[in-house]
């Protein structure tokens, strides 16, 4: 790593700028504001962090035989998917895996479930599936 980048271990102070310097420059049109101006940052609703428990970030590098994890950002939308965190910022995890040189997701596709398995919309985990529906703070701090 070269000297120019910070290491990657974080401290709390560190992790403390890094939050304060994210609330301070984000922006967003909130669900249902059809006026196109950006709101700031409302630390009553947006999104601090997400928890996921150890036993389910294990499972999803066991089910996988993963050596790496990618996090994706999303914003979760009721209607599309039932949530109580509608309109907040979310992650979700993907085991990720190195082929040929490259980590890959190790994540289906929508129509990749075998006739034989329960369907994606009643499969809760395994292989091939990410892991999303922490614990959303706020509410859950």
């Amino acid at each position: 790593m070269s000297a120019n980048f910070q290491k990657p271990d974080v401290s709390r102070e560190q992790l403390e700028n890094l939050m304060k310097t994210y609330q301070e420059t984000v922006k967003r049109i909130r669900k249902g504001d059809d006026s196109g101006v950006a709101s700031d940052y409302d630390p009553d609703f947006d999104s601090k962090s997400v928890w996921f428990p150890r036993k389910a970030v294990e499972a999803l590098f066991n089910d996988n035989d993963a050596d790496g994890l990618r996090v994706y950002f999303g914003v979760h939308n009721a209607d599309q998917s039932p949530t109580p965190y509608d309109d907040r910022l979310t992650v979700v995890l993907v085991a990720t895996k190195l082929e040929d040189g490259r980590n890959v997701d190790q994540l289906k596709g929508d129509g990749d479930a075998n006739e034989d398995e329960e369907s994606d919309d009643d499969k809760e985990g395994g292989p091939g599936y990410g892991l999303n529906h922490g614990n959303v703070c706020p509410p859950n701090c």
